[in-house]
């Protein structure tokens, strides 16, 4: 009986009864002579887990809320206050550190 378990985001299969393990392994890919290309490396977003309140949780939904029309979220609200929390420190925007523009050194 096989079950399918998700881990960090890879499948695996688990079978009981199997009593040789390497049947799960597959076979090695034959190298080519083609160049493989490499594709431009993305950075991705990270994400920040931020505890509130729950009346300023609740400010905030009110927020999202009027401000719909605008399509504002969460997110949105939230990189607005750091761009204006890095301007009040005098540092660059959040705008020209993601864009590569500028960086802040420590």
């Amino acid at each position: 009986m096989s079950k399918r378990k998700a881990s960090l985001g890879l499948t695996t299969i688990i079978d009981d009864n199997i009593e040789h393990p390497q049947e799960l392994n597959p076979a090695p890919v034959a190298a080519t002579n083609e160049t493989v290309k490499s594709k431009p490396s993305i950075k991705k977003k990270q994400s920040i887990p931020i505890y509130v309140d729950p009346l300023l949780h609740d400010a905030l939904h009110v927020l999202v809320f009027s401000e719909r029309h605008k399509k504002t979220s969460f997110q949105s609200l939230f990189i607005e206050a750091l761009d204006l929390l890095l301007k009040q420190r005098g540092l660059p925007s959040v705008d020209e550190i993601t864009r590569g523009e500028k960086v802040i050194n420590l």
